[in-house]
């Protein structure tokens, strides 16, 4: 399979592709590592001329890279608030919410699928009357 001239054209522009990009990315991360190296130098000299100047006056922590004149606390957890009126009340045989809308997740095929069972069930329960 995909043995025409199209597939295997296609497969070589994709390979010379890979090569190409492929050397613009290393060369992004590269500089992207040379970059962090610089910011974290910069951030120990700043660590370090506030050092001298606040010499041994004040009791200070090194966190990392960052200098504290405080001590540290641990963060608390805080209670994630719920709404519960943002849970949305479905119904299971239509999947409308009670705005008429179908579910974010659906897509268009799913929709049309779902519409036309709605639609037989309606018209049999249109019968049955």
């Amino acid at each position: 399979m995909a043995k025409s001239l199209r597939s295997k054209h296609k497969r070589r522009m994709r390979a010379i592709k890979r090569i190409r990009y492929g050397e613009k990315e290393l060369k992004k991360l590269v500089d992207m590592v040379e970059k962090t190296k610089e910011k974290e130098s910069k951030g120990l000299e700043a660590v370090e001329e506030l050092q001298t100047k606040l010499g041994d006056s004040m009791e200070t922590e090194v966190i990392g890279t960052v200098k504290s004149t405080e001590t540290c606390k641990p963060l608390e957890p805080k209670q994630m608030e719920i709404d519960q009126n943002k849970q949305t009340v479905r119904k299971m045989k239509t999947m409308l919410d009670q705005n008429g809308q179908y579910p974010e997740w659906m897509n268009g095929r799913r929709l049309r699928k779902q519409k036309a069972i709605v639609k037989r069930l309606k018209k049999k329960r249109n019968q049955k009357k």
